[in-house]
Order: C-alpha cells, then structure tokens, then sequence
C-alpha cells in the first residue's frame, strides 16, 4: 500500500466535507462555509490548516469569526497534518475535541459480507423522509454529536446537507420489512479514494450482519467505480471501531473536531 494513504484519505475527507458548501481558501487554511445550514458543523468550518506561527494561528481564527459569524459555533477538523501548535491554540481557548475519529483502510477484501439486505439508493421524496427519520433517531442516540442535546430540526439540517452533497456522495437505505432500518453513504474522492460514512442501523435490529452488509456492498461499488483505495472512519470511543477491524479495516490517522460554542459563553 502507497505510503501515501493517510493523506490521500485525508484530503478525501476535506473534499467531502466540503460538497455542496462555499469553500474559501487562506495562506494557512480553508474555510466551508454554509449560511443556510448554521448548526452544522460540517457546512462551516475550518480544515487542512498549515498555521504554525501565532500571527498565523491568530489570522486564521480571525478568518474563522468573519467568515463563520452566522454560526455561534466554531469548528476546526484536524489530522495529522494539522501542526502541533494549532492543535494547542485551540486547546487553550476553550475548543473542545468531540468527536475524535479513527481513519480506518480496508486491505484486501471484506472478511465477512454479513447477511442478505435489500440495499435502495435514495431518491424520492419518500427516501429522504424515511432517512430524515433515520437520522434523527441517530442524532437522539447522541453517537455523532458528542452527546449534545440536540433537536430534530437539527436532523433535518443534516438531512438537507446531505442533499447538497449528491450526486457526489451517494445515500441508501436498508429496507426490511417495508420499512427503512439502516442508512449509509458513499463516494468516490478525487485520487481514486472510496468514502464509506454516516452508518446507521437501527438499534432492534443490531448485530444481524446488516451494517457489515452494507460496508461489503459499498466496497463492491466503490471498486467498480475505480477506487483503489476504500476507508472509513470509526469514532474513537464506540465499538463500531472493533467490527470494522474484524472486517480488515486497519488504523492509519486520527481526525479530531474541535468545537467551541459562543453561546454558551455570552
């Protein structure tokens, strides 16, 4: 494997993160910006930062409550390209890291291809609603957020950045029983990188094979699309990050996102 994959999934994420949102490039970082989307972090905020120097560091958070000043929150997404000193900065202002990611790379094939699915693209209407539901669901569950308390207008944003991101990332639902049960997304990046994100499977249905389903399924796609390279990203603290493991996904980076909320400063 080119020893070049950490970045090359690096750069992967920031493109995805970036669909369908306003991208505004600095001498030492890139701001996403979403004035229609405010509470969600991945519309506005900061990434690939370069800033080492404190004049550096102070231009780019100046960058940050220009650019961001419809949003009370402040966002950074950091790797491990993201120097040390910026890292620091942010820990001294009162950023907090929530959540932390495991950049995982599939070597080889899936291990195991889990159970029989009914695997639908969404595309209606109705699709949309049925994953608006889903991800609700997921948001109350607290696994993406941090734990904060959020609101189901806020799955509703989410779901409406989604949309912005098609055709680019590609979102489907597990169908059983007449009813959605999972959802989950891919892409194909730029460098023939695969992005496999935002699973979810609801939880009375857990431990089935069906997210392992899902992943196998999204591999096949991906590969077929010319990706060479397939990752995921796993949060450090649930234990999704075993199973995927288990299916021959390997650790190769960290992806920290650090928020500050204003509002609860005023």
């Amino acid at each position: 494997m080119a020893d070049d994959t950490a970045e090359r999934i690096a750069a992967a994420y920031r493109w995805h993160r970036g669909l369908g949102h306003t991208g505004i490039d600095g001498p030492h970082g890139h701001l996403v910006v979403n004035p229609a989307f405010p509470m969600v972090w991945d519309a506005n905020h900061v990434d690939a930062v370069t800033a080492r120097a404190p004049a550096e560091i102070d231009e780019v958070l100046a960058a940050m409550d220009l650019h961001l000043a419809h949003t009370p929150w402040r966002v950074a997404h950091t790797d491990g390209f993201t120097p040390d000193a910026f890292l620091a900065r942010l820990a001294l202002d009162g950023f907090e890291a929530r959540p932390v990611t495991i950049q995982m790379v599939l070597e080889g094939e899936p291990t195991d291809r889990g159970c029989a699915i009914d695997l639908r693209p969404v595309e209606r209407e109705a699709d949309w609603l049925a994953l608006r539901q889903l991800v609700a669901e997921d948001v109350a569950e607290g696994r993406k957020t941090g734990d904060l308390d959020l609101s189901a207008a806020f799955a509703a944003e989410m779901v409406a950045t989604y949309r912005a991101k098609a055709p680019g990332c590609r979102y489907h639902l597990v169908v059983h029983e007449g009813g959605a049960v999972a959802y989950g997304a891919l892409a194909a990046a730029p460098d023939r990188v695969g992005l496999i994100e935002d699973l979810f499977t609801r939880p009375t249905v857990r431990r089935r094979g069906i997210a392992t389903a899902m992943i196998a399924a999204f591999t096949d796609r991906l590969r077929d699309m010319g990706c060479d390279t397939v990752f995921l990203g796993a949060l450090a603290t649930e234990a999704p990050k075993h199973l995927y493991a288990r299916l021959g996904f390997r650790p190769v980076g960290l992806a920290t996102t650090w928020v500050r909320d204003l509002s609860a400063e005023r």
